[in-house]
């Protein structure tokens, strides 16, 4: 991603010396800047491409929507110029979509890795300056995080609730993100219709107001036009768009509803990633319809047992036992990093007497189109 986001930089730098270089060799240019600089609220539109922290409320800020923003417009907002130039780079695309999202999957792992974190965390206030910090209380919450030693996991089961909303902003939207580029990734191999990203306008202006709308809309023939919200909590929000456009919105989600993707692991609690073999299947639109790609089938190792030897992403989908934390003394069925039950002896029993797969990797399925046909266009 480092090439990606060098050229993200430096598309920034090119402004700015244009900026720069009008401001001290034209004075109409430099008087109108002045004046656009001086507006009362000017700072507050400042502070939605790069401010210190996360803040709620009315005139609250968040780092972390900013910097995913920034990131899925690579990919949503400018990708699709080199996506449509053939059917090679349409493959292309969505194997980079899925990488990334294993790269944001890795940033993520701070959270369990109290180590990697704070490495982390030096490293972005001794290189970000001054501009880290929009101010004192920000200052504050950080060292409170940098002082503390435990896991950092949101819900009713989780860890580090404190320190959440400090840790949030220091990652690009953090999960968020990868379930609402897996599904782009979805419909940009698929026949449903042409896919109209509005992750980045996500207040809609007119009849001097605004709304709010879904993630996406998808555009079919014959006139159809449906709304799409990447995951659930945001009913009335629907609702209310749904009223105002009479837009239908329907909401999807990668993977069950009830176990959505993507995984943590449930031993180490790092993120379960997207292998090579899911990537290639992704993006010749070949994976299979059970949602889960069976490991002794991968073209990549001769058979199983040398799979098992060789490759990180496998995943153990079953029982082990647990004898710490919320399951402590019971076996739980879980989706687990083989390499982290590889040598309990509960799992090796249960694999031995398996008579369906349990070493799998998962394949980013949309859940929510059960009831949508192919839009083919006669």
């Amino acid at each position: 991603m480092k090439k990606l986001l060098d050229s993200l930089s430096v598309a920034g730098k090119h402004l700015s010396v244009l900026d720069k270089f009008f401001r001290g060799n034209y004075p109409t240019y430099a008087e109108i800047s002045r004046k656009l600089e001086g507006l009362p609220l000017y700072d507050e539109l400042r502070k939605e491409i790069y401010v210190g922290g996360k803040k709620g409320g009315k005139y609250g800020y968040g780092r972390q929507m900013i910097l995913g923003d920034l990131l899925q417009y690579i990919l949503t907002g400018r990708g699709y110029y080199f996506s449509v130039r053939g059917d090679e780079q349409r493959e292309a695309f969505v194997s980079m979509i899925m990488y990334v999202c294993n790269l944001i999957l890795l940033m993520e792992d701070t959270s369990v890795d109290t180590g990697l974190r704070n490495k982390m965390l030096d490293t972005l206030e001794s290189k970000m300056g001054t501009d880290f910090f929009e101010d004192k209380y920000q200052q504050q919450r950080f060292t409170e995080l940098r002082n503390y030693k435990g896991k950092i996991i949101p819900g009713r089961y989780g860890e580090g609730q404190s320190h959440e909303s400090c840790y949030d902003s220091m990652l690009p939207k953090r999960i968020g993100a990868v379930p609402e580029l897996l599904v782009y990734a979805h419909f940009v191999r698929k026949n449903f219709g042409y896919l109209v990203s509005l992750l980045h306008s996500q207040r809609i202006l007119g009849n001097q107001s605004f709304i709010v709308p879904p993630d996406y809309l998808l555009l079919r023939s014959k006139g159809e036009i449906f709304g799409i919200e990447v995951g659930t909590g945001k009913e009335e929000q629907m609702s209310s768009f749904s009223l105002v456009t009479s837009i239908p919105v329907f909401s999807v989600n990668i993977g069950d509803r009830n176990q959505p993707q993507p995984y943590r692991c449930g031993r180490c609690s790092e993120w379960i990633l997207y292998c090579d073999e899911v990537i290639k299947i992704c993006s010749n639109n070949e994976e299979p319809e059970q949602g889960y790609f069976d490991c002794s089938q991968c073209s990549l190792y001769k058979d199983i047992n040398v799979a098992k030897k060789n490759c990180e992403y496998i995943v153990y989908h079953g029982e082990a036992y647990h004898k710490t934390g919320r399951y402590a003394g019971k076996m739980k069925e879980l989706r687990y990093h083989y390499n982290c039950v590889k040598n309990e002896s509960e799992v090796k029993e249960i694999l031995e007497e398996a008579d369906a797969p349990m070493l799998i990797a998962p394949i980013p399925w949309v859940n929510g189109l059960h009831g949508l046909k192919e839009d083919i266009i006669d």
